[in-house]
């Protein structure tokens, strides 16, 4: 059920006019009609109390004397009234002397067992009103008139009354709707308008509208001003926060141009320096094997020279020559294996497979670590990048393992496909540090990172309480990352 707020404001402000009209018309004619109603019944009263008095002075002689055909006479007369249904002439005792009936002969009305009544009175039936006047002859009552008239007059007038009150009713609730109608639209359509304003401002955020103001200093025209200053202090918010932002989105655009100019800028460097570290690497290889190590295998021929030409000297200088060629030997396998490390001549002479295999073998030969080593059989020849990154990864995750996982073992699976390979390195070890706790192993898992990103792959750690795996993914097309 629709309450009265449910309805638009027009039809409020109809309705509401409507009922307040209705109300005082209402009281108006309801004022009218009991008014009329009391009129109507006193002038009946007086009526039917002037016939009782008249016929009251006429029958005096009758009661007098005891003359029923006079009093009759007399009562005969109220045949030229309608109204009357009954008039009857009572002696003191309240004996009926004479009587008139409107319609025949009825029941005589008794009249209240008390004396003749010293003053007049009147009482209200249902459809009747009676009337009992005291007959007085010098000062004394001898008799009463007892007239009883219908109210027929009566209902006829009310009827017609009402008629008319229903009439005018009808005929000023149809004027007051057109003028409620026709001044309404002086409060509502204003408020009309301003609601739908607010609603366009509220569907497209457009705070550039404005409400059209009534012309007057009421309440409504103070709310639509202050509805329309209301909307242009948000525009002119709602601009600031726009320049605000476009400026914002200005500086995050450079502050992001000059972060992604950095970041190249970085990326080149870190892709300069992991090459210059290489070349670097076999420059000093290079060095050493052409270098110091020639220079100690030369050392150690002309020991050996010296050691054969000692023999038949005395057992003591052999000694001391003997020593001084493990020495030398010695020192220089520890070159060869540090001029390796720095760069495998057998990554670029015979491939990847070559490198690792001799790589790890080494490796767990000096660690005592024993690795367990998959291959994919079409691994073949790579990118040079691509080789070069593979087998520096698997040098810092074994070095990695040796140094900080307490791993007895590890396994190496290395896999192909038609465009990346994959590196996998896994030991049963202690797990990575927290961070922090080391910065070495950061500093070689930074540089493993650094060169999978390079080459546009991928690498991966995973660690936990039963180990830790290094997984490294490179593209084959040796593209470097964007």
């Amino acid at each position: 059920m629709l309450h009265l707020r449910d309805y638009p404001i027009a039809k409020q402000l109809t309705w509401l006019n409507l009922l307040v009209t209705t109300v005082a018309l209402l009281l108006s004619c309801s004022a009218f009609l009991v008014y009329d109603v009391m009129s109507s019944r006193n002038a009946l009263v007086r009526n039917v109390s002037m016939l009782a008095q008249i016929i009251g002075s006429n029958t005096v002689s009758a009661l007098l004397f005891d003359y029923p055909e006079s009093a009759e006479d007399t009562l005969s007369a109220l045949r030229a009234s309608r109204n009357i249904l009954y008039a009857g002439i009572y002696t003191p005792d309240g004996r009926p002397l004479a009587e008139y009936w409107r319609d025949g002969k009825g029941k005589t009305p008794r009249l209240p067992p008390t004396t003749v009544p010293q003053t007049e009175s009147h009482f209200f039936a249902r459809d009747e009103v009676a009337v009992l006047h005291p007959i007085v002859h010098e000062g004394k009552p001898i008799g009463a008139v007892y007239i009883r008239s219908d109210s027929q007059l009566l209902e006829n007038r009310l009827k017609r009354y009402a008629q008319t009150i229903i009439a005018v009713l009808l005929l000023s609730l149809a004027a007051a709707t057109f003028f409620a109608w026709r001044c309404q639209r002086a409060v509502s359509e204003p408020l009309v308008r301003l609601a739908e304003t607010a609603r366009v401002v509220s569907r497209e955020k457009n705070y550039s509208l404005q409400a059209e103001a009534s012309h007057g200093h009421d309440e409504v025209n103070v709310l639509i001003e202050a509805f329309n200053e209301m909307l242009r202090q948000i525009q002119r918010r709602d601009s600031d926060l726009r320049q605000a932002h476009d400026g914002l989105e200005m500086r995050v655009k450079d502050r992001t141009g000059e972060l992604e100019r950095a970041e190249g800028d970085l990326r080149a460097l870190s892709r300069r320096l992991l090459y210059t570290q290489d070349e670097e690497r076999r420059r000093i290889a290079r060095e050493l094997h052409e270098g110091a190590g020639q220079i100690l295998a030369a050392l150690s021929l002309k020991l050996s020279t010296i050691h054969a030409r000692t023999a038949k000297l005395s057992r003591l200088p052999m000694r001391e020559v003997e020593d001084c060629i493990a020495m030398v030997e010695k020192i220089l396998g520890d070159l060869r294996t540090t001029a390796y490390l720095l760069h495998p001549p057998l990554l670029e002479e015979a491939g990847l497979d070559s490198a690792i295999r001799w790589f790890v073998e080494g490796f767990s030969e000096r660690s005592k670590i024993p690795i367990q080593m998959d291959i994919s059989a079409s691994l073949g020849r790579l990118p040079r990048e691509v080789e070069i990154a593979i087998f520096r990864i698997l040098q810092e995750s074994l070095t990695n393992i040796h140094r900080h996982s307490g791993s007895r073992d590890a396994i190496i699976e290395i896999a192909r496909d038609a465009h990346e390979v994959s590196l996998e390195v896994k030991d049963h070890g202690r797990g990575m540090p927290q961070p922090g706790a080391s910065a070495e192993p950061e500093v070689g898992l930074q540089g493993m990172q650094e060169r999978a990103r390079q080459l546009g792959g991928s690498l991966e750690i995973r660690s936990g309480s039963d180990g830790t795996s290094v997984i490294a993914v490179l593209p084959l097309g040796g593209e470097e990352a964007a």
